[in-house]
């Protein structure tokens, strides 16, 4: 595992040092990695935190030793070392509050974990009940940053080509008046709906956060799709499709396209509007509990599969009474998701959280896990 210090250009000797890099030039990755507590306290531990940016792989008893019949210590730097301590606000806080503050001001983003099964990805990510993890946190942001300024329902509307488009108030108010009366539409969640009570304690957070400078002479509406990439292939888990319980079929691979702006995105998602932080998770949920309907089906294992969800942000200047969404022009449309071409290339700002498990049970795996890191 590298020093976020080896994506910056090094100084050259006896010249002058290199001059500050213009704003459009990001670092691509910043990596930190969280130790997950043990299991119990009687197992055998194998990683040792030494600083906030080194931890120490220690290999456990019995392990294969070198020539010399000694242990090899292997140290890995990341930008920065969560300890077990670390509470999911603390997390949230340092990792996921930059990007979703620059989301809000127009900038992509990409937050993702990795480690091995059972090193706590899912309770960064998502977490548990009165913990909520980087998700909801991250959501509960957004709304809180631009619940003022949404647009109605339908007023923004999603393209097959990765675009968006904007609806008179009529055309949006007939599109709302058709879904209401259950016309083959494909309908959105209710927010008024009653959330699922596993899912009900981990939206709200304990504290409330909310980005800066918020364009109120803007209006706003956020989307939602749900993919699954598994064997390089991409399903959709938000597709709407009648489950049949004695002979469950498997969903449909979607295709992976690059715009006319040259991001890449799945062709014919399902990207569902949403209005709160509890509607938008609530949508997850969904996709989560399909995924696990499709794992069984496809007979695939979690860690051969890779869940995505993306966040997009719509943006467009309100007219000049500010009760209007200007119509066909050009507005930041800004994405967190897990397509990662455009990210490395340096559009926009990519983290990742390198969970481990300091069981001495997993030291070879968390030994390849940082490594390919």
């Amino acid at each position: 595992m590298k020093d976020d210090s080896c994506f910056r250009k090094g100084k050259t000797p006896r010249r002058p040092p290199p001059k500050k890099p213009p704003n459009n030039q990001k670092d691509p990755v910043g990596v930190y990695c969280r130790v997950r507590p043990l299991g119990a306290e009687d197992e055998e531990c194998c990683i040792e935190v030494i600083s906030s940016s080194t931890i120490q792989l220690h290999a456990p008893e019995g392990f294969k030793t070198n020539r010399n019949g000694e242990y090899k210590e292997t140290q890995y730097s990341f930008k920065r070392v969560f300890g077990v301590s670390i509470s999911q606000m603390e997390l949230f806080e340092h990792v996921a509050q930059p990007l979703v503050d620059d989301l809000i001001h127009g900038k992509n983003g990409l937050l993702f974990t990795y480690g091995v099964t059972g090193s706590g990805k899912t309770f960064t990510m998502t977490g548990s009940p009165g913990q909520g993890g980087l998700l909801p946190r991250s959501l509960d942001m957004i709304f809180n940053s631009i619940g003022p300024y949404q647009a109605k329902r339908y007023v923004f509307k999603t393209d097959d080509k990765n675009g968006m488009e904007v609806q008179n108030e009529v055309d949006a108010l007939l599109e709302r008046q058709r879904r209401e009366n259950n016309l083959p539409v494909p309908k959105t969640p209710s927010a008024r709906q009653k959330l699922d009570p596993e899912i009900a304690d981990m939206i709200k957070p304990e504290e409330a956060y909310k980005a800066d400078g918020v364009d109120e002479d803007s209006s706003y509406s956020v989307f939602v799709s749900y993919i699954e990439i598994y064997n390089n292939y991409i399903y959709d888990l938000l597709e709407e499709t009648q489950e049949d319980v004695i002979k469950p079929k498997p969903p449909q691979s979607r295709i992976l396209r690059e715009d006319q702006n040259h991001n890449m995105y799945v062709a014919g998602c399902m990207e569902v509007e949403v209005k709160s932080a509890e509607e938008a998770f609530q949508v997850f949920w969904k996709g989560q509990k399909k995924r696990k309907v499709a794992n069984t089906c496809l007979n695939r294992e979690s860690s051969r599969s890779h869940s995505v969800l993306i966040i997009k942000l719509a943006q467009a200047p309100l007219d000049a009474d500010g009760d209007n969404v200007l119509q066909m022009v050009p507005y930041r449309d800004s994405k967190v998701t897990h397509l990662f071409k455009n990210y490395f290339d340096g559009e926009g700002k990519v983290k990742m959280v390198v969970c481990v498990n300091p069981k001495a049970d997993d030291y070879e795996e968390t030994l390849v896990c940082s490594s390919d890191g």
